[in-house]
């Protein structure tokens, strides 16, 4: 074999393993009720810049149809405009948008009028069964229509639990010691569409791991995203956040973002997760933390650092990928 041969080999195989390495990421976002959605999906594409994950597809829960053009127009701007856009066909959950009508008209996306959107099912099912066994992460900052929906097909559960390594939801108010949800701070993600919420999350076959709300959310205090105004004006994540919240140079809360900092970084010095356990959730979403180290589900817990959380060290270092653009 010619040297030069071997070393394209060899360069080959060492690309494959961090292929591997890496996460492979399937995204699934309301992209309606909120502009972290948003910021959500900039920082995946940032992290896959960086080469730290691997995006798969990236699907709406919502049935806005506007929803799926504005994240056609981000995965545009971030230079990957090839990657599997779908959303919910049947019963589902449609809220008007405050920003994705503006960007749908704005920026330049794949569906136009007239053009039929895919079905977020059929991606689904496509994307895992071509992935190797146990390797898929699946983040969810939406409404969780999609996994009912992936669940009840033909042999869903058996091919969650096949090419699944885990599922990493941003949902749920992990407040109290065992903490309980009684939907006072609400709950948007699971009760919108509560039924869905209510038999996905106590069926799921694999580790399934909460961003609460109590990390990134209300009452958490932690905000990121003003940064964007020093971002082009062409760039729809900025686009996104001045209409939603009525102006430039404005923070939102970091639900969706930390949801996908998790998937990616894991824990690092961002957090701590506590002890296995199960969410023992009611059909109007109010749930209770039940400890079991059986179980297959945790939730995030803010870092303590001299006895202080950690929350301004979070937000620079989401801030800081806002800021990247696109290569």
């Amino acid at each position: 074999m010619r040297f030069s041969t071997f070393l394209a080999l060899l360069l080959v195989a060492a690309s494959s393993a961090r292929s591997a390495d890496v996460p492979r990421i399937f995204f699934d976002t309301d992209m309606a009720t909120d502009c972290d959605d948003a910021g959500a999906l900039a920082v995946l594409h940032v992290l896959a810049d960086k080469g730290e994950c691997e995006i798969l597809a990236t699907v709406s829960s919502s049935l806005n149809p506007t929803a799926c053009a504005a994240v056609d127009a981000i995965n545009r701007y971030y230079r990957r405009p090839d990657l599997l856009v779908g959303t919910v066909k049947g019963p589902g959950v449609n809220e008007k948008s405050r920003f994705t009508e503006r960007l749908a008209k704005e920026f330049p996306h794949r569906f136009g009028e007239g053009v039929e959107i895919p079905d977020a099912l059929t991606i689904y099912r496509d994307v895992l069964e071509k992935q190797p066994d146990r390797s898929v992460i699946i983040v969810t900052v939406g409404y969780l229509t999609n996994l009912r929906n992936l669940m009840r097909s033909p042999g869903g559960t058996d091919l969650i639990r096949a090419k699944v390594k885990k599922w990493v939801c941003m949902g749920g108010n992990f407040m109290g010691s065992p903490p309980v949800d009684d939907l006072k701070l609400d709950n948007v993600n699971f009760r919108r569409d509560a039924a869905a919420a209510h038999e996905v999350i106590r069926q799921w076959p694999v580790r399934l791991e909460f961003a609460g709300r109590e990390v990134c959310s209300l009452p958490s205090g932690l905000k990121a995203g003003a940064v964007l105004v020093n971002t082009p004006e062409n760039n729809p994540v900025r686009r996104a956040y001045d209409v939603y919240l009525g102006g430039p140079g404005r923070s939102r809360h970091v639900a969706d973002l930390v949801a996908v900092l998790y998937a990616v970084r894991g824990l690092r010095d961002y957090w701590n997760l506590s002890e296995t356990g199960w969410i023992d959730i009611a059909p109007d979403c109010a749930f209770a933390w039940k400890s079991d180290a059986a179980k297959q589900q945790a939730y995030l817990i803010k870092k303590q650092v001299n006895g202080m959380p950690n929350d301004r060290y979070v937000e620079q270092t989401l801030d800081d990928l806002l800021l990247v653009q696109p290569k």
